[in-house]
């Protein structure tokens, strides 16, 4: 579970601690609130209600999005790669 914002996770408390809310992803995945809105609306982040006013997102939904910035593969790694 995520540290970078200071808390950490017991077992006890997974379950809840599993969402986050729209400002923590913000700030763990170095992006705006406006931003992980904007994600949400559009459908690249699920987002859940859990009253009429507190959206949660669950951690495993925020890896999920996650992209390789540049894959490496095994023959580029091993030197068989493009030179």
């Amino acid at each position: 579970m995520p540290t970078a914002t200071g808390f950490s996770v017991s077992k006890t408390d997974t379950d809840v601690r599993q969402h986050l809310s729209i400002k923590e992803v913000a700030d763990l995945t170095g992006s705006s609130y406006d931003t992980v809105r904007r994600w949400i609306s559009r459908g690249q982040l699920r987002a859940y209600y859990f009253s009429k006013r507190m959206i949660r997102i669950d951690w495993n939904d925020v890896l999920a999005m996650r992209e390789e910035v540049n894959p490496a593969t095994f023959d580029y790694v091993n030197g068989g790669g493009a030179k």
